[in-house]
Order: C-alpha cells, then structure tokens, then sequence
C-alpha cells in the first residue's frame, strides 16, 4: 500500500518512542528506514523496524548510552556508540568524520558498541551532500562462506561510497549475491530467490528464501566477493576494535548482543590540490551516462543514481500491509 511518506516517518518514531526511545533517536532511525522505502530498498526500511524493537526488548539497545571518542589522532577517531540505535551512531560517526576532514582534509571514523544502522548508503549520502568523498563499510553476522566454502564464516558486509556529482553517484552494495535483508523480504512477500545466490543447509542450491535464512548466501563474483568481504570484515571489525568472523552477533538475530564495527571515511576533494574536482567528475559521469545504451536497457544510469532521485521526490512510500498493521501496532504499543 501507498503510506504517506511524513506519516510513515511519524508512526515509525512513535513505535521507538512507546518502546523507550527518546524524540531526537526515533524520529532519526525512523527517517532512515523510510529513506529506504522511498528508495525502494525495502530489505532496509520498515521491514526493519521489529527487529530493531527486539533489540530494544532484549535489552541490546541502550536508549541513554553515551557515544564519545574512545580514541583519536589527528584525522582518526574512534567511537563508542553507547549500544544506542545503529543510525544514531552512524550519524554521529558521518558528522565526526566530517568535522575531522574539515580540519585535516580526511576524517576517518571507526565505530563499535552500535547497532544495526539500516541502509548504508544514506551515510554516505550525507557526505556527498556535503561536498565530501564519502566511503562507508559495515561487518555483519556471518552469512556466506568464503569462496570455495561452505561453511557462514564471513558477514554480508557492504561497502558504500558516495560522490559530490552531478549526475548523483551513490555506490551501495553488499559483498554477497543477495542482501540477507533482501532474502528476509523475499520470504516474506512469498517470492523465489534467484539461481545461484544461495545455499541450503546441507550445502545444496536453493531459491527458496527460508532454507537460504537457514543456510548461506553465496558471495557475488566468487572470488572477487569473497575477497572484498573479506577486507570490509577485516576494516569494519577489526581495524575498530570490534568482532569478525563467527564472533560478529546481533545485525540479523538481535535477542543477542551486537559486537560489530563500522567504518566512515569523508575525504575533502580540495584536500588532494586537484582544481575544481566536482566540476570534471560530474563531466565524466555525465558523458558516461550520455553513451548509446544496449539494445537491451532504456538508459545507461549510474549506482544510486535512480534510488537517490527516488528519495529525493517521493512524497509516498510503498509498504506491505501486513508490515504497515505491524508497526501502527508498534507504535500503539503503550
């Protein structure tokens, strides 16, 4: 169904508020679940909403933990997020990282002690809005093996990196096939995975969405993303301080505690001494996107480009029915 978008904003922070949440935390996570759905990323939107609200319930969420710098030289910081809600935390760590590269032309900032924080990419649409080269990664539980593997050793770990162009360029992807959101959303909306982005328990292919939850999701590219997860778990998770591998809990089952890291990079174009750097970005990006496309598409576009603009103009948002009754009662919850 079609929700009007300040509505769906309203009602999602009223679910974290009757869950003990306070106004400024509830009405930002809420914003950036509905970001997701206006961008049509549903595996990242409100579809996360009651699971961020188990979080709360297992006591995971702390609603009044403190998010300080736990280290720092120059432009690095590390930060403790206080176990408060993932995009609080995330935001905290993008304005940090942004004041830092302000000072010294690049902010780079570790996080642990967080939680889930939603959609990547909105991260580092906040940079690039602000005229920074923005870079975000984020370690999860495990979800996929290695290339060549069986066994769920290594997270689906996204990576996202955002520039300060004209066309928008907003690269938000995970290092698997398939997002584990993604999966989540196709078993609930009773649709078939694809071919080849997934295992069943006992190892075997599935496109069924359940014995994929059950399983493991395959790394895209083989090898390639196999080794990009690999070094997103090893930045993300250890460069922070935080867990990797099998010891990474609470991003999917959040009756546990969450242990994994996050990592943001803001990079001042001006910085590098490279003249008018988004003028001569945006014309390259504007004569990629200005080639003949295939025979196949309509148009060639670049990553995030039509999510953004999405975002930009959506005034509604589409939701679920069955998801929609779930968080009114949510927020009807006191």
């Amino acid at each position: 169904m079609e929700v009007d978008r300040q509505r769906a904003v309203a009602v999602a922070a009223d679910a974290f508020r009757a869950h003990g949440i306070d106004d400024a935390d509830a009405e930002q996570t809420a914003e950036v679940l509905v970001s997701a759905d206006a961008r049509g990323k549903h595996s990242h939107g409100l579809l996360r909403l009651p699971r961020f609200v188990r979080g709360i319930e297992h006591g995971n969420v702390d609603p009044e933990g403190a998010i300080e710098v736990v280290s720092e030289r120059g432009g690095a910081a590390t930060l403790s997020g206080g176990s408060r809600l993932g995009p609080v935390v995330a935001s905290a760590a993008v304005g940090e990282a942004m004041d830092r590269a302000a000072e010294f032309g690049v902010g780079a900032v570790g996080v642990r002690d967080s939680n889930h924080l939603g959609m990547l990419g909105y991260y580092t649409d906040q940079l690039l809005q602000a005229g920074y080269v923005g870079i975000g990664m984020t370690n999860t539980e495990p979800a996929m093996p290695p290339h060549g593997g069986t066994a769920s050793v290594l997270g689906t770990n996204p990576i996202a990196i955002g520039l300060p162009t004209d066309p928008a360029f907003n690269l938000d992807m995970s290092t698997s096939g398939i997002a584990r959101g993604t999966v989540l959303h196709y078993k609930e909306t009773g649709q078939e995975l694809p071919e080849g982005v997934a295992l069943d328990a006992d190892g075997h292919p599935t496109t069924d969405p359940a014995a994929a939850l059950d399983g493991t999701i395959l790394p895209f590219g083989g090898a390639k993303g196999s080794g990009l997860a690999i070094a997103v778990e090893v930045l993300a998770g250890g460069l922070v301080g935080a867990a990797m591998g099998t010891d990474v809990t609470g991003t999917y089952h959040t009756d546990d505690p969450c242990t994994k890291g996050d990592l943001f990079l803001a990079i001042d174009p001006e910085a590098l001494g490279v003249p008018a750097f988004g003028e001569r970005a945006s014309a390259f990006l504007a004569d990629l996107t200005a080639d003949e496309p295939a025979a196949h598409v309509d148009e060639i576009r670049l990553p995030g480009q039509r999510s953004v603009e999405r975002d930009r103009a959506a005034a509604t948002v589409d939701i679920e029915d069955d998801l929609w009754s779930e968080v009114q009662a949510l927020a009807d919850a006191n």
